[in-house]
């Protein structure tokens, strides 16, 4: 990054916005209860958009006593999209892990 485009990004102080905007963003998962096939109470967790390891640690504090992962799903799709003759390209990182509880 140029030296001026720092200066202007620290004398703005935008780096809290920025740190915060990543935070959210990285730890974006949602869950919804699930009766497993063994009857017992479970999971189904969406970390779309962030890392594994975050499905994992959402996990983790849903099932406190541990889990048993069902499945873990995981795909990548890409969207070509144009506006005003500009082409973008982007990659949709899909995730989703099944837990049962223990």
């Amino acid at each position: 990054m140029p030296i001026q485009i720092k200066a202007i990004i620290r004398s703005a102080g935008i780096w809290p916005a920025i740190l915060a905007t990543g935070l959210l963003v990285s730890s974006c998962t949602t869950s919804e209860p699930l009766t497993s096939p063994n009857g017992l109470p479970g999971f189904s967790i969406d970390c779309s958009g962030s890392r594994w390891s975050g499905c994992y640690e959402e996990a983790s504090q849903l099932c406190p006593q541990g889990y048993i992962v069902i499945d873990r799903v995981g795909d990548t799709d890409t969207m070509i999209s144009e506006t005003d003759g500009d082409w973008d390209l982007q990659t949709i990182v899909s995730r989703e892990l099944m837990i049962e509880c223990r």
